[in-house]
């Protein structure tokens, strides 16, 4: 297995489990490796998983700098709700579940969410000509929503409605 498909596969992992709730053994079995193989990769669950954090943050900033060059402002925002679900990217919803607890993870996760906010805000600035706290707000909106499984799951038109009025709000379309 290559060490991009070991990082997606553990990514897998931590998404559908708790930091706390995810045992070297369990992905040892996951991946269909013994455990003293899967710490010949990783010195420990700490090590992995600030890896895989590595890995899931720069495939979400990838996935940012293309998002937020669309046009079409409803896709944007589309696209913006549904990355963490429809790609079940780690560092999407890191701060959500519970990682946080320790120091050295909590640092990492709160300079790359500075980082990424940084670029939002420029991109928008430069795009809406927004100010710092309304382009936060917005993200809250999206991040908030791309939580609820309601969009993926609802039907077109309630997904179509609940964009458009997302449209009007920030964008007064």
């Amino acid at each position: 297995m290559q060490k991009s498909e070991l990082l997606r596969t553990i990514e897998i992992l931590f998404w559908e489990y708790a930091f706390s709730d995810l045992s070297m053994d369990m992905v040892a079995e996951r991946i269909g490796i013994k455990k003293p193989s899967l710490y010949y990769h990783f010195a420990s669950k700490e090590a992995m998983f600030l890896e895989v954090l590595e890995y899931s943050f720069e495939s979400y900033k990838v996935f940012l700098e293309s998002t937020l060059q669309i046009v079409n402002n409803g896709e944007l925002i589309e696209k913006l709700i549904l990355f963490p679900l429809q790609t079940q990217n780690l560092f999407a919803i890191v701060s959500q579940k519970g990682y946080c607890q320790m120091d050295e993870i909590r640092q990492k996760i709160e300079e790359r969410f500075l980082e990424l906010e940084g670029k939002k805000v420029q991109i928008f600035q430069e795009r809406f000509s927004w100010n710092a706290a309304r382009t936060k707000i917005f993200f809250a909106l999206i991040e908030s929503l791309s939580k609820k499984t309601c969009l993926e799951n609802c039907e077109g038109e309630q997904k179509k409605e609940v964009i458009g009025e997302i449209q009007k709000l920030f964008f007064g379309k």
